[in-house]
Formats: structure tokens, sequence, C-alpha cells
């Protein structure tokens, strides 16, 4: 009499945990704003919303008069 073949073992995947889901703002945050391939880009997009900002402050505000000529 033989012994019986050992059962063959199926694979179940890694054994260490399964990644937790990123969330939408976790992927842009690591993926378009974090990530080095994106940093010139983002950088531009920054000084750029900076200088938009600082002129409609500096227009909203009574420095923009000395602008206009009065006569």
């Amino acid at each position: 009499m033989s012994a019986p073949a050992p059962a063959k073992q199926l694979y179940l995947g890694p054994s260490g945990g399964q990644p937790e889901p990123q969330g939408l703002f976790s992927y842009i945050w690591n993926e378009q704003i974090m990530n080095p391939a994106h940093r010139e880009g983002n950088l531009n997009i920054a000084r750029a919303v900076g200088l938009f900002a600082a002129g409609i402050l500096f227009v909203r505000s009574d420095l923009a008069s000395a602008l206009v000529p009065v006569f």
C-alpha cells in the first residue's frame, strides 16, 4: 500500500497584509503634489497663483489709486 499524495496547496497571495486603499486626497497629494517628477510644474503653478493673489490684493487696496492719474 502506498502513501497518499500530499494535497496541492493553493496560492493565497503575499504573506503580508493587503495595502489599504488610498483616498482621493491622499492619491493627489502623494502622486501629483509631492512626486518629484511634478515638482517643477507645481512650483510654476504656485508662483502664478501667488502673483495673481498679490495682484488682486493690490487692486483691492488703496495703493491701486496711485496708478490712476487724477486731473
